[in-house]
């Protein structure tokens, strides 16, 4: 696996500097992952993302949709930063198979954002909301990978004059550094 960036970050917890680092590595399935590592536990940084993001509640989303207003307002209200679409918990299941692993995964984004993305391309919906997987093996550290923006929309070259996969890596990036930190 080569790495093509790495940057490190540095922040204080309770008298303590703890290192958490933003890895972004290409995959053999040619897509870009952003990788963070935490010392944490795998249940201290799921119950850590369930804290500070809200569910994303699809019928009510509709309600305003078909009522043609308020949309941007409720969306606003309930993705800041961002929300949970989705989740799905998946090391129950790898653990029945003998793998020992502990692992979530999530769809997070904002609906305002994407937009962003949906005016230059339909096939947006296929990277927006983010795919986000938490992750720990037994003895080693909690993970957090998700999809590097930038080079996934690199794809749809009518993406291009869209600035939101910059900000969504950005964004994304910096609140799951603070959830591992």
């Amino acid at each position: 696996m080569r790495r093509d960036s790495k940057e490190r970050y540095t922040q204080m917890k309770t008298d303590k500097a703890v290192e958490v680092s933003a890895q972004t590595a290409r995959t053999k399935f040619d897509g870009v992952l952003v990788t963070i590592r935490s010392r944490k536990s795998f249940f201290e940084v799921t119950q850590a993302i369930e804290m500070a993001l809200p569910r994303f509640h699809i019928p009510k989303l509709m309600e305003y949709v078909t009522h043609r207003a308020g949309v941007e307002a409720y969306v606003d209200s309930t993705s800041k930063p961002f929300s949970i679409f989705w989740d799905f918990e998946q090391g129950s299941t790898m653990r029945l198979a003998g793998i020992p692993i502990e692992s979530k995964y999530y769809l997070i984004g904002n609906a305002v954002i994407a937009r962003g993305l949906f005016e230059y391309s339909s096939a947006s919906g296929l990277g927006a909301p983010v795919r986000i997987c938490v992750s720990q093996r037994d003895g080693e550290q909690t993970r957090i990978d998700m999809d590097d923006q930038l080079s996934f929309f690199s794809k749809f070259p009518e993406m291009k004059p869209s600035s939101v996969p910059a900000l969504l890596n950005e964004k994304l990036t910096k609140f799951f550094q603070e959830i591992a930190a």
